[in-house]
């Protein structure tokens, strides 16, 4: 990171991790920093706004806190008056903040069964990227299990077939497991940048791998 980005995540970490404190659905400060260290190894390969990105990628789930409070899912744009005062004592440009503001509003639209989402910007792409390189992987399985666990989600309902629907982040999958077979399994093959696709093909995998066994433990297949 430049001194500059350096300085406005500090500014914001000391907002953030105050906000966060708690958060037990798999979107806390640890999930934050993950993204924002993936956002800044793509932007470091792909290019793009480093200020834009970093700020945009570090504070883009604060709608998640908003929604716990309300007790209901809150959509990204209902949470950008928020993180419009979190980010106005930041060292950005008029049109840098409403870069990020863009960037976090448009991070959750998704693809799948759809034509390609309407973000045509890298900052914006980079963002969703690095968000949904942590929705795969090691990690991300306990985040699932985390989230499913908060919203009272079986880990796996035998009785439903596996699917792989359009998905949205204001309805829940049937359980856990077919979360991540419906939106896990499937991320990689909509990420934008190269960066982002290389990293995702091993967390796949994983991700794959990890259904397998699960279900033939499941059925005692031993």
């Amino acid at each position: 990171m430049t001194n500059q980005t350096q300085k406005n995540i500090a500014i914001l970490r000391s907002k953030l991790v105050e906000l966060f404190q708690g958060e037990k659905t798999g979107h806390s400060i640890d999930h934050l920093e993950r993204v924002l260290a993936y956002a800044l190894k793509i932007c470091e390969r792909e290019g793009g706004n480093e200020k834009v990105i970093a700020v945009a990628s570090y504070a883009h789930d604060v709608h998640r806190i908003i929604g716990s409070n309300l007790g209901r899912f809150c959509t990204p744009v209902e949470s950008l008056p928020m993180v419009k005062e979190l980010i106005e004592p930041l060292n950005l440009t008029t049109e840098e903040k409403e870069h990020v503001l863009y960037a976090i509003e448009h991070h959750e639209e998704y693809a799948f069964g759809k034509e390609k989402i309407s973000i045509t910007d890298i900052e914006s792409k980079i963002v969703q990227d690095a968000d949904n390189l942590d929705a795969i992987g090691a990690i991300a399985i306990v985040r699932a299990f985390r989230y499913g666990s908060s919203n009272n989600m079986p880990d796996y309902d035998p009785a439903i077939e596996f699917y792989q629907n359009e998905y949205s982040e204001s309805v829940n999958d049937k359980s856990t497991l077919h979360h991540l077979y419906n939106k896990s399994l499937r991320l990689g093959e909509y990420l934008h940048t190269q960066t982002a696709k290389q990293i995702a093909k091993p967390k796949t995998q994983l991700i794959k791998d990890f259904i397998d066994v699960y279900l033939k433990e499941f059925n005692c297949d031993f």
